[in-house]
């Protein structure tokens, strides 16, 4: 017996009911790095500084808005649960930032019309094609999300630490700059790939669990682990019982998640204006910092 078939037979035994076989998500996972990993260096160029900005934040999640809509309409609950679903909570947050009359001048970008045109192809071919964009973007959005979401909100102190937790609440904030700081280094160096098993280790709680006005479209109210176990059974009942024509079009179409993902991203408006301001801040107080050294010194 192979080594995953006795972790399963291991796991059947003792009726662990959060196992979930990853075998089918490594397959995927090994045949989207490169694209993933190019993702990811994107993100971290364009976004490690300026996140904190309510306007970059926001336009990022108006970008991808109409994307996670189209999978809410198009896929049916087998494939798609519905806990899942974002659409309100989008809404939510646009009506929170822009105004109830968001929607007024409101108008998808040339590359998500491009992205949406590409999913109407998906669909028409089979739904099962269109499931490939909507696992790889359900499971951002539980992970790489949930730790922009709190880096965010950490930067700017929504994350609300109790009465008598100033330490946890100073020790958290460093850790989030410490954290941009590596990001934006990454990048810089052309190693912007972020490792999920050291995102998971950094000292920050693997879920937002709040949610303050404005940040409902990362917040998810059930466990995320248990949102993304019932995805992934999802994904390997699917996967498992495609034949090697149809796993070889899933497995293109999850490349493709990540390439129309990075023409979205370059659309993000904003995001050199929070970058030069932040940076200019970072500029004043070194410079205080140091004419204040000068003038104990003299």
């Amino acid at each position: 017996m192979s080594t995953d078939e006795e972790t399963t037979a291991a796991a059947a035994s003792v009726g662990d009911e959060d196992y979930v076989d990853m075998k089918f998500t490594r397959e995927l996972r090994k045949a989207t790095k490169d694209v993933h990993n190019l993702t990811d260096v994107l993100i971290n160029a364009k976004f490690a500084i300026a996140l904190s900005d309510d306007e970059v934040w926001y336009d990022g999640l108006l970008a991808f808005y109409e994307i996670y809509k189209f999978f809410e309409t198009h896929l049916p609950e087998r494939l798609l649960p519905k806990e899942l679903y974002r659409t309100e909570a989008f809404e939510r947050d646009f009506a929170y930032f822009y105004g109830a009359k968001w929607k007024d001048s409101y108008e998808p970008r040339p590359a998500v019309v491009k992205y949406l045109a590409h999913l109407e192809e998906v669909t028409a071919k089979n739904e099962l094609l269109l499931f490939a964009y909507a696992y790889q973007m359900y499971m951002a959005l539980m992970s790489g999300g949930q730790m922009l979401q709190k880096k965010r909100m950490i930067a700017r102190r929504l994350w609300i630490f109790p009465k008598g937790k100033e330490e946890e609440q100073k020790q958290a904030e460093e850790d989030a700059a410490k954290a941009t700081e590596k990001a934006a280094a990454a990048a810089a160096s052309g190693d912007g790939v972020i490792d999920e098993d050291d995102l998971q280790a950094r000292p920050m709680p693997a879920q937002v669990t709040i949610c303050p006005p404005g940040c409902e479209a990362t917040f998810f109210p059930e466990k995320i682990n248990v949102l993304k176990s019932k995805l992934r059974r999802v994904f390997n009942s699917q996967y498992g019982a495609f034949d090697d024509d149809l796993r070889a079009a899933f497995i293109e179409e999850s490349r493709n998640v990540f390439r129309l993902n990075m023409e979205v991203v370059r659309t993000v408006k904003g995001v050199n204006r929070a970058n030069l301001r932040k940076l200019a801040m970072a500029a004043i107080f070194i410079s205080s910092i140091y004419l204040a050294i000068k003038l104990v010194i003299k």
